[in-house]
Parts: structure tokens; C-alpha cells; sequence
């Protein structure tokens, strides 16, 4: 039987609620949106049919309770709901849930409640990753070796450690995507890492259960979309490589792998689908492996749940994945047989992410004041912001995703970056300078790289750091045309009166910028109408103003054609963040002529950088504490985060407490610093 289908919830936010909400508007179905109170302004929930609050900031406040989220499902008279990915997705309590549900109506004479998603059943077993690896095993799927057993002490995962060698990776036996998983190279550091896996996945999963496994180096991670319908029929939709990862949580996505033979394709498949019928799997999901060389690859996890990077299966297959979820939820069956299925070209997804690549990758958060993305027509951006949404710690930190399709990988990278370099994304910290940089490795281009990539590419994370001094110095021209031309226009006393006219000798005013690390002088003089004499310490040029916008300028200097985007990021401190096409984007100041004194804080005060929760203190008033020593815990964006001491000293003044909720700014801790006699006599102590 196959239901109609006219109006579904989505149990989700950002970027995935509004990429299925695209496919139910191609199918003619209304959408329902729920929302944090930290997402009340975010275009997902403007651009649902409906729209309701689920109040409170937190996961477990908001998208991971699952009464509010049926209690608004049956309020709105939904016939389906779909979990995205994350949160609720692969939360078989929440399935059953609505599967109760729908029994319920049916009894009272009513339609169903559908879940857009593979049955309870399979979420279940593929939710605890023990469970998982024995039923693998049972079906002949290749396994890594490894250690499991509910409740193991922390002794006894030591001790299976030394059994089945060094390195190895503890992981959260309750959840995925790089929460609550450590790799410990010797038995050294193996109960600190134990003790921070168990807390991430708590915090993560509501579940500090863990399992060890074997850890390979130079390994690969590779993945096969399965597709399954209600009628028994599954299929694969062929592979997507993820090696290029950052705190094991995937960066880049591409297919056809660069690596894989048709023989190795074909035998992975085989595997990916054993795993998908002893599941009974019905819905979309994925298979994963780790993929060692030589036809050598192993079983790590079943998703089930639709992925991020879905969007490169749908490039090579041409299907609409979310579509097909909901038709296979209605009860249709799919069409297409595993010898009708073809790779269509080539698809490469990367993912841009408010975080830092120079600072390990910090997560960034703030306002996008400006979000412009190029329109080309093998180019496919999926995202969930628009300029002016707030980036929030309370959730992933991924901004959009950009998916290129071209005839072969050379040509595919080719455009993806010319792609990254057309999107402007202004306001916050975040990776696209890194990502049009991994681009262009060499090694990256040439297929050659492992899971461990980023790690021996550490200068790829300083990409963009410092542009060109000759290209900052045009960067600080322009801003002060920009400057200069509106105090002109807008002024209403004596509008045909020089700019910075002062009844002086010296006709100019200098504009002092902070532009990075640089700080520029530019005198800027007119000569004639939209032509200008700029100059400062050991040069000077000719610029004329050619189009003059709020949020633009085009100017000639020395020459050359430039256009410009100036985004006011804070009228008070007078901070822009200015961007070029193929060149970037910088943050500039522009420095007051006097100076206000400010309050500095303490000698020795560390504060956070960015918003989060403090989970854990290390350490207390009084503590000597040598430099390196973590001082305390927070969570940020999901992430588990540790302070270090700077340098060796005495603890004088804790400002905070455990489960402290901080923005970015705030005085943690305050450390005195050893004098070096007192270091001295640590020393001869010691």
C-alpha cells in the first residue's frame, strides 16, 4: 500500500532541514519546522509552511526531545517525519516512538505517522557499535580487530590494548561523527584518553560506553551509500572517499575514490550489501570502511540515516536521495536494479566550517555579516544561513556545503576551487582559505593521502594567513576612498568642500588601518573629480573612483582595476572585513586618532576564546601548576576543548565553576608566574 504523503515535519535545523524542504516543495508537500529559541530568526524556519517552538538553547532542550518534537508533529497533523541527520536520526527510541504513534491512529480509523527512515529495528542494532561488529562478523563483512565488552574497566581496555598492539582508538560505542573518540599511541597516555572518550561520549550520546579497536596509520576511509525499499529490494549507489579529515570528522567528500579498482569497487559493494540484508534495511544509509590497500578493507560503522555528504552520490546517480526516502517511506518501491546504476562523471564536496584551521581548528562563532555565493552551472551549494544568521556554540559548525560535478577529477578540482574563491563569507573565522589551498596540494591533487593527511599538511592550515603587503596597501587604499568618498556624499553643510578640509596648512587627514598584523597609513588628497593622490610611508599613486556602493567600491590604482566588498562588521569600533575575488578576505580596523586607555586584566589571566561550557576544573586555587598542565574542560560546538598553562606558576583565582555557560572573552583562571629563583628552587627540589 502506499500512503500519501502532503505534509511532514522535519525533527531538524540549518542546512539539512532546508535541503529536504527543497524536495518536498518539488513533490508538492508542505513542511513543518521546529526551532530553538537560538534558531528563532534562521531561514530554515522561515521558509517552512509552518513553523513551531521548541524553546531552550541545547540539543536536549530542544531538537533532541523527543515529546515536544511528536506533540508538535500531532498538533500540526503531519503524515510524516524526517530526521535529518544527527539528533534524532538514528535514535531508535524516537522511531518506535512514532512508529506507537502510527499504530495508534491507524486503530482510531486514521492514516499512519510515517518515519522517514529504515526500521527501528536496524537503528538498534547498528546505534551500539558491539552489536554491530558481531552481526558483521556473522555475515563475513571484514572486521577490525579489537576488544569489547559492556562495562569494561579501564584496566581491562589497557591490558586488550597491549594485547592487540599499539596504536589503538578507543570510540564511543553509542554515536559517530568524531564524538567521543581518542587514539592512544602507548600505554602511557592510555587512561587520560580513556577518561576523556567516556566523558565526550556522556556528553555526546547520553552514553559512556566504549569499544577499543586496532588503529591503522595509513588508512582510508571509504564509504557505500546503500538505498533499500519496503518490498526487500537494496541497492548500493556506489562509494564516496572521506579520508580528508580534521578531529575525525570528514572535510572533504568525492566520488568516484581516486583509489579504488573496478574489482575492489565491485567487493566492497558486495560487502556494503550483505551488511544492508541482514539488516532488512529499508531507507537510506551508509556502510563504512576502513580501506587499507590492496583490496585490504575493514567494517567501521553502518549510518542510518541520510549523510552530509549525500549530495555527491546525488551528483554521479542523478537521483534525488531525500526524495526517494520519502517514496520508499510512502511505501513505493524502487525502480532501478544494482547492473541499471551507473557513475555519472565526477563529484567532489567540501565543507565550509566556522573554525579556525591555524588555531587546530577551533570552532569560531559570531554574525555572518555578508554571504554571497557564485552561480555557476555545475556548482551546487547546500547551506543553512544567509547574511546576518548567527553562527551559535550550541551546535555543528559547518556553514555550507559546496558540491562541484565535472567529467573527471582533475576538472572537478579545477572548478572547486574557482568556486571557493567566488563565495564571500564575511563576519566570522573560517576555513575557505584552507580549503582553496587543499585544493591546490599536489598531493591531494594526485589522489595521494590517508586519513591522517592534515596532520603531515600543517602548512595547508596556514593558508591565507598574511596576504601580500602590496596587495594589503591597495586593501587600505580602497578603504579610505570608500571612507573618504561617503563623508563626502553624505555631508550636508558645504557638500563641494574638499574632504578633511581643515583651515591648516596640511590638507589631509591620515587614516591609520590594522589590516592583520599590518598597520598602513594612507593619506589620501583629491586632485580632480574621482581622482585622488594616495600616499604613505615610502610610496604614493594615482587612484580614480569608479562606482561607489554602501558595501562596495571599484577603483583604479596605479593601472590596475580593483573591486572591492567593505562589510561594517562594529560602527562603534570601526572594524570592516574587506574581500577581493581569487584574493580573500581580511579583517580591518581602522585605528581611532586618540587612543582611549583601557583596563588590562591581570598579569597572568587566561580567557576563553570562545563561547561554551566549562565541564570540568583541573585545578584549584593554591595548585602549582607547570606549563602544559591542563587547567580545565569546556565543551564548544560539541567539541571537547582543554586550557593549558602557558607557563609554569601558582593558581591565585579560579572565576568560574563546573558546568559554567561562558561567552567568548571571559576571565577563567588567573595564574601567577613563577619568578626564576623560584624556578630555580623547583628544580634543585625536584
Amino acid at each position: 500500500m502506499i500512503h500519501d504523503i502532503r505534509k511532514i515535519l522535519i525533527a531538524n535545523r540549518g542546512e539539512i532541514a532546508r535541503r529536504i524542504q527543497r524536495s518536498c516543495r518539488k513533490m508538492g508537500i508542505a513542511t513543518v519546522a521546529v526551532y530553538s529559541d537560538a534558531d528563532r530568526y534562521m531561514p530554515f524556519v522561515a521558509e517552512a509552511d509552518e513553523a513551531y517552538a521548541l524553546g531552550g538553547n541545547t540539543p536536549s532542550e530542544s531538537y533532541l526531545n523527543i515529546e515536544k518534537i511528536v506533540n508538535i508533529a500531532l498538533k500540526a497533523g503531519v503524515d510524516a517525519i524526517h530526521p535529518g541527520y544527527g539528533f534524532l536520526s538514528e535514535n531508535a527510541d524516537f522511531a518506535r516512538t512514532v512508529a506507537r504513534l502510527s499504530q495508534q491512529r491507524v486503530e482510531a480509523g486514521g492514516a499512519p505517522l510515517l518515519f522517514i527512515g529504515p526500521n527501528a529495528d536496524a537503528i538498534e542494532q547498528m546505534g551500539s557499535k558491539a552489536k554491530a561488529k558481531a552481526l558483521m562478523e556473522a555475515q563475513g563483512v571484514p572486521t577490525v580487530p579489537g576488544f569489547r565488552k559492556v562495562g569494561a574497566s579501564c584496566e581491562e581496555m589497557k591490558q586488550a590494548a597491549a594485547s592487540i598492539g599499539y596504536p589503538v582508538l578507543l570510540k564511543a560505542v553509542a554515536g559517530g561523527g568524531g564524538k567521543g573518540m581518542r587514539i592512544v599511541r602507548s600505554p602511557e597516555d592510555f587512561e587520560a584518553a580513556f577518561a576523556a572518550a567516556k566523558r565526550e561520549a556522556l556528553h555526546a550520546f547520553g552514553d559512556d560506553e566504549l569499544l577499543l579497536e586496532r588503529y591503522f596509520e595509513a588508512a582510508r576511509h571509504i564509504e557505500f551509500q546503500i538505498l533499500g525499499d519496503r518490498h526487500g529490494h537494496i541497492v548500493h549507489l556506489f562509494e564516496r572517499e572521506c579520508s580528508i579529515q580534521r578531529r575525525y570528522q570528514k572535510i572533504i567528500e568525492e566520488s568516484p575514490s581516486p583509489v579504488l579498482s573496478e574489482e575492489e569497487r565491485q567487493a566492497m559493494g558486495a560487502a556494503a550489501l550483505r551488511a544492508a540484508h541482514a539488516l532488512n534495511y529499508d531507507n537510506a544509509g551508509t556502510v563504512e570502511f576502513i580501506y587499507v590497500g590492496k583490496g585490504e578493507f575493514y567494517f567501521l560503522e553502518v549510518n542510518t540515516r541520510l549523510q552530509v555528504e549525500h549530495p555527491v552520490t546525488e551528483a554521479i546517480t542523478g537521483l534525488d536521495l531525500v526524495e526517494w526516502q520519502i517514496r520508499i517511506a510512502a511505501g513505493e518501491p524502487f525502480p532501478y536494479r544494482q547492473e541499471e546504476l551507473r557513475q555519472q562523471g565526477y563529484a567532489i564536496e567540501a565543507r565550509l566550517c566556522a573554525e579556525d584551521p591555524a588555531q587546530d581548528f577551533r570552532p569560531s562563532t559570531g554574525t555572518i555579516h555578508y554571504w554571497q555565493v557564485p552561480q555557476l552551472p555545475y556548482l551546487r551549494i547546500d547551506s543553512g544561513i544567509e547574511s546576518g544568521c548567527d553562527i551559535s556554540p550550541y551546535y555543528d559548525s559547518m556553514i555550507a556545503k559546496v558540491i562541484v560535478h565535472a567529467a573527471d577529477r582533475r576538472q572537478a578540482l579545477q572548478r572547486l576551487h574557482y568556486a571557493l574563491e567566488q563565495i564571500l563569507c564575511l563576519g566570522i573565522r573560517h576555513n575557505l582559505a584552507f580549503l582553496k589551498a587543499l585544493c591546490l596540494d599536489p598531493d591531494f591533487v594526485r589522489g595521494e593521502y590517508d586519513t591522517h593527511f592534515l596532520e603531515r599538511k600543517q602548512t595547508l592550515t596556514k593558508a591565507g594567513e598574511t596576504p601580500p603587503l602590496a596587495l594589503l596597501r591597495t586593501w587600505a587604499v580602497g578603504l579610505t576612498l570608500h571612507r573618504v568618498s561617503f563623508a563626502v556624499q553624505g555631508r550636508g553643510l558645504l557638500p563641494s568642500l574638499v574632504p578633511n578640509w581643515r583651515n591648516v596648512p596640511q590638507a589631509t587627514l591620515p587614516y591609520g588601518w590594522k589590516l592583520g598584523n599590518q598597520i598602513i597609513t594612507v593619506e589620501c588628497s583629491p586632485l580632480a573629480e574621482g581622482l585622488f593622490c594616495c600616499k604613505g610611508e615610502g610610496w604614493e599613486g594615482h587612484a580614480r573612483l569608479l562606482q561607489l556602493l554602501p558595501r562596495e567600491i571599484v577603483f583604479e590604482w596605479e593601472g590596475q582595476r580593483f573591486a572591492l566588498t567593505i562589510i561594517e562588521t562594529d560602527a562603534v569600533e570601526h572594524r570592516y572585513v574587506v574581500w577581493q575575488a581569487m584574493q580573500g578576505s581580511i579583517e580591518a580596523f581602522l585605528l581611532p586618532r586618540f587612543p582611549e586607555l583601557k583596563t588590562e586584566l591581570p598579569e597572568g589571566s587566561y580567557q576563553a576564546e570562545m563561547p561554551g561550557q566549562v565541564t570540568r576544573l583541573l585545578v584549584k586555587a593554591g595548585d602549582h601548576v607547570k606549563k602544559g598542565q591542563p587547567l580545565l574542560v569546556f565543551v564548544s560546538m560539541k567539541m571537547e576543548n582543554q586550557m593549558h598553562a602557558l607557563e609554569e606558576g601558582i593558581v591565585k583565582e579560579i572565576y568560574v565553576e563546573e558546568g559554567a555557560n561562558i561567552e567568548a572573552g571571559t576571565c577563567l583562571i588567573q595564574i601567577e608566574p613563577l619568578k626564576q629563583e623560584q624556578t630555580e628552587g623547583k628544580a634543585k627540589e625536584s
